[in-house]
């Protein structure tokens, strides 16, 4: 199954190709399970449409289904500057022009699909990238950046992680560190978002957690049903000791 169809930037567009498919009278192979049978002059009159209509969405899942001069489908996105679909394209497509491709999403600005690009298309220029990444100062990007891409300097995306005071991606850095002063710090910036999950999920997950500290912030809370899934998870707390009597 395309991977694609559920994401809200593409689900729209796979609908209105599905749709047009079936009034041309095309088949469409959504879950790949067989070899389709058609006319090449059906898929050059299609293919000559899409150029017509210059439709980046159906030049990317034309080129997906029927794999037929495939420089013309990535030339239209190119030209369009369609930064979504040349991402898709540059992931999914073998023999594409990468450079070409990542010299369009970055000079669209589109920090997501440019950290996307870095991270889920091989052969892009990362010394490029990273510093795109670490000037928009934005944790998402820089935790999907720490998550996926390998050798890299972990301490230049920390700060970004920790100014964010985001819990998701506190915890996240939680786990790839194993100094105890980042770990105390992190723990803190935790409790002062006063997220009861990520209080339970740090003080279970992360072996240098101070149990005692987190079980305070938990009681602080007064909601006795955090309490309790606290002691039910968190078995090294006093409070797991007691669970019978909450």
């Amino acid at each position: 199954m395309y991977t694609y169809v559920l994401e809200s930037d593409f689900s729209y567009d796979f609908l209105r190709w599905i749709r047009k498919c079936e009034e041309k009278n095309i088949p469409y192979n959504f879950y790949k399970k067989k070899k389709l049978k058609y006319s090449q002059q059906q898929i050059e009159e299609f293919q000559n449409e899409i150029i017509k209509d210059k439709d980046s969405a159906f030049a990317y899942f034309f080129t997906m289904e029927f794999p037929y001069k495939i420089y013309l489908m990535q030339q239209l996105i190119l030209d369009n500057k369609d930064f979504k679909y040349a991402f898709l394209f540059a992931q999914n497509v073998p023999g594409c022009n990468i450079k070409k491709i990542q010299k369009l999403i970055i000079d669209s600005k589109k920090i997501k699909y440019i950290c996307k690009l870095a991270c889920f298309v091989k052969g892009v220029d990362l010394k490029k990238i990273e510093p795109l990444i670490l000037k928009s100062k934005k944790a998402q990007y820089a935790h999907m950046w720490m998550k996926y891409i390998k050798n890299y300097n972990m301490n230049k995306f920390k700060k970004i992680i920790l100014d964010s005071k985001k819990p998701r991606y506190l915890f996240a850095l939680a786990k790839q560190t194993y100094d105890l002063k980042e770990i105390c710090l992190i723990e803190d910036l935790i409790i002062q978002c006063k997220s009861c999950f990520y209080i339970r999920l740090f003080a279970e997950k992360i072996k240098l957690a101070n149990i005692d500290k987190l079980e305070q912030a938990i009681l602080a809370t007064n909601d006795f049903s955090e309490i309790k899934k606290f002691a039910q998870y968190v078995k090294k707390s006093r409070l797991h000791n007691c669970l019978y009597l909450i």
